[in-house]
């Protein structure tokens, strides 16, 4: 029975051995499996990745920064008193036009008046005295100190003159330049301390709008730019120069204060009011290489794109130069027609079948909303 049995497991033994060298033929020797090999169906190449692209062009198309401006008189100013007294005269009216030079208030001077008429009497005086001993001196019949005498003795009573002229001049408030009064604050026969105001003079013929540029596009704009100026809630839009830009960026929000000055001789826009600018930023540069800014990546090499070549994924190198969110402008290491790949960059490596499923045209410019 134990000699059945043996016989039986060697048989058996056998047949295994016998069956795996057969399973195993063109195993070791047979060909591996991928594209060219002989064995199978092969590996499978890699599938293409569908993008989108945008085709770099240079173009001068105007990108906007938009944002609000607070609007402001060219010129305003706080009329006041310059000396202390009585009102007696007050021609100034409720939001009236005035001219450069018109006469607005009086202060009471009759005081300054016969102080005036008293220093005049004294100049004559001293003038009579003066013309009388140079002519002694000129004859050796007075000496030149007591000419020196009479000399100053009659430049300080002319200076005595102008010094109440002067004074009576502060009793008198004028306007300094045309423009529109806002609310008259005083009435004839009040008491007026110097420095106390009578109203506020504003011209609004031309208004100038002040906002913030960020820094990063703080060079974009120029003295002389045309800058739009829209009052949005009356559906009004009027175009302004740039008249002058802060010499420095603040510290504490990176934004530089840039001035428009707007033409407002119909009156349509008020002042002290909010106001939206449309700042053009390419008003200075030459033609540009603009991409979507979702093409561009980093890495410690710098910014680099990937470009649709030949249907595979080729990567470029390239330098930068105005950026928004919406766009980058590309100043070295593009082409103009390069197919710049703008999607499925997770997927995207040098090499990479793409399959383009749609050719973006246009971005959208407007920035800074």
């Amino acid at each position: 029975m134990k000699n059945f049995l043996f016989v039986t497991f060697c048989a058996c033994f056998i047949c295994f051995l016998t069956s795996c060298s057969g399973g195993s033929e063109g195993g070791a020797n047979a060909p591996k499996g991928g594209p060219g090999g002989k064995g199978g169906k092969g590996g499978r190449a890699a599938r293409d990745v569908s993008v989108e692209i945008y085709i770099a062009k240079l173009s001068e198309q105007a990108r906007k920064y938009q944002i609000m401006a607070t609007l402001q008189p060219l010129s305003n100013v706080s009329l006041a008193a310059a000396a202390s007294g009585r009102l007696v005269s007050l021609s100034a009216k409720d939001g009236a036009k005035v001219s450069k030079g018109q006469l607005l208030a009086k202060i009471d001077d009759s005081e300054l008046r016969a102080q005036l008429k008293q220093s005049e009497s004294n100049k004559s005086l001293a003038e009579q005295r003066y013309n009388r001993t140079k002519g002694l001196f000129e004859k050796d019949g007075a000496t030149k100190e007591d000419l020196e005498s009479a000399e100053a003795s009659l430049r300080s009573a002319e200076a005595n003159v102008e010094l109440i002229k002067a004074q009576i001049e502060k009793t008198e408030v004028r306007a300094p330049f045309s423009g529109k009064l806002g609310f008259v604050d005083v009435s004839v026969g009040a008491w007026l301390t110097a420095g106390a105001k009578i109203t506020e003079l504003s011209d609004v013929s031309k208004l100038k709008a002040v906002f913030a540029l960020p820094q990063r596009f703080a060079s974009a704009v120029k003295p002389g730019d045309v800058i739009t100026v829209v009052d949005q809630e009356r559906s009004l839009k009027q175009d302004g120069k740039v008249k002058a830009l802060d010499a420095t960026i603040s510290e504490s929000s990176r934004t530089r204060q840039i001035m428009v000055e707007v033409n407002n001789s119909k009156g349509e826009l008020l002042a002290g009011g909010y106001a939206r600018v449309d700042v053009p930023l390419t008003q200075h540069s030459a033609p540009v290489m603009s991409i979507p800014a979702e093409a561009l990546t980093l890495d410690k090499d710098g910014a680099y794109v990937f470009v649709s070549k030949g249907g595979k994924a080729t990567v470029k190198h390239v330098e930068t130069g105005l950026r928004t969110p919406i766009s980058v402008d590309v100043t070295s290491g593009l082409e103009e027609g390069d197919s710049v790949v703008v999607s499925g960059l997770m997927s995207m490596r040098e090499g990479v079948g793409l399959k383009v499923k749609e050719i973006r045209h246009e971005m959208n410019y407007e920035v800074g909303k």
